[in-house]
C-alpha cells in the first residue's frame, strides 16, 4: 500500500514537471546554447528551416505548419518522384 501511494506521489511529480512551462512557471534556459548577444540569428536556408523557425517565434501554429509541409512533400514528390524495381530486375537486390 505505502508502495502505491509513493508510485502515486512520483507520478504526479513527474507530470508536475512536465507540465511546468504550460502552466506559467518559471522557463529554464540553457546558456550554453543560445547564442551570444552580439551575434544575430542565423536565417534559415530551407523552406523547411524557415517554416520551422516561423513556428517557433509563434508565427504559424502547429496546423498551418502540418499544412506547408504537406503541400511542401507533395510538390517535392510531383518534381521528383520515386520509382519502384521492375520485377525480376537484377539490379533491385534482394
Amino acid at each position: 500500500m505505502l508502495f502505491l501511494v509513493l508510485f502515486t506521489m512520483a507520478v504526479l511529480f513527474a507530470v508536475a514537471l512536465a507540465r511546468w512551462p504550460a502552466l506559467g512557471g518559471p522557463k529554464l534556459t540553457n546558456s550554453a546554447a543560445s547564442p551570444p548577444a552580439g551575434d544575430p540569428p542565423t536565417r534559415a536556408t530551407t523552406l523547411e528551416g524557415a517554416l520551422t523557425a516561423q513556428l517557433v517565434r509563434g508565427e504559424i501554429n502547429r496546423a498551418q505548419y502540418q499544412r506547408a509541409l504537406e503541400r511542401l512533400a507533395a510538390r517535392e514528390a510531383e518534381k521528383h518522384p520515386l520509382s519502384a524495381p521492375e520485377k525480376g530486375d537484377p539490379s533491385a537486390g534482394a
